[in-house]
């Protein structure tokens, strides 16, 4: 694929697909952000990288956002993008005190982690990160699931089925999830895309209870576990 051609290692064509649509969409309206609104999210998580050295500028970094996002936005994203770790629930409340809604809140979380995951695989794989699309003209959708609740994680969520509904057996693959997927489930679209992205970077998640299923050639289960914990032990994920 063209954003991986200058790569010295093979990319797997679904992954160098799916990564490509979905940096495209970025410039898409979203559920609660329009295209450039998101387009500056993921800008302002890619220049706190820059600054915290983590990652380095390219040449060609495409669209350059015209809006200022809100101060309350920019430290949102700032410290999802480069210190995950110190994610709370104060900050959460924090930032709902300082403007922004429990589902704004949960799309810019979704935004964040994907252009994230796509740059630091573009540096682990040592080409330039993809550049930023233009913004698509049109509105966010602005659709919050009635079915959301609030359960036990900070923001509301869609319960596992069959309290949750429909939404819920195709959100969740018609089986109960965790609040690390169900976390999301207040901007489905958000979910959607990570659990699209899950299923070829991590395994189905259908699969995740069959210990020997094997999504990676060259990686058993267990081997592709250790990575997974490892990088999550190096990040403090509470998780």
């Amino acid at each position: 694929m063209a954003m991986f051609s200058n790569s010295e290692y093979p990319v797997r064509d679904d992954l160098a697909e799916i990564q490509e649509a979905q940096i495209t969409a970025l410039g898409a309206p979203g559920t609660w952000g329009t295209g450039a609104q998101r387009l500056a999210i993921a800008a302002e998580a890619r220049q706190a990288g820059y600054d915290a050295g983590v990652l380095e500028a390219p040449e060609d970094g495409g669209h350059a956002p015209e809006i200022k996002l809100p101060d309350v936005a920019r430290k949102v994203v700032r410290r999802l993008a480069t210190d995950p770790k110190d994610v709370d629930q104060a900050s959460y409340k924090e930032a709902l005190a300082g403007g922004l809604s429990d589902a704004e809140y949960v799309e810019i979380v979704g935004v964040v982690a994907r252009i994230v995951d796509f740059d630091v695989f573009a540096r682990g794989m040592g080409v330039a990160l993809a550049p930023l699309p233009n913004p698509e003209p049109g509105e966010p959708s602005r659709e919050r699931p009635p079915e959301a609740v609030q359960e036990l994680a900070w923001v509301p969520t869609i319960p596992n089925p069959p309290e949750g509904g429909a939404i819920a057996d195709e959100l969740y693959e018609g089986g109960p999830k965790p609040y690390i997927v169900r976390g999301m489930s207040l901007v489905p679209d958000e979910l959607r895309k990570h659990v699209a992205l899950e299923h070829i970077q991590y395994l189905p998640m259908n699969k995740i209870g069959i210990a020997d299923y094997k999504h990676h050639e060259g990686l058993t289960r267990s081997q592709a576990e250790i990575v997974a914990a490892r990088v999550s032990a190096l990040n403090e994920c509470f998780f």
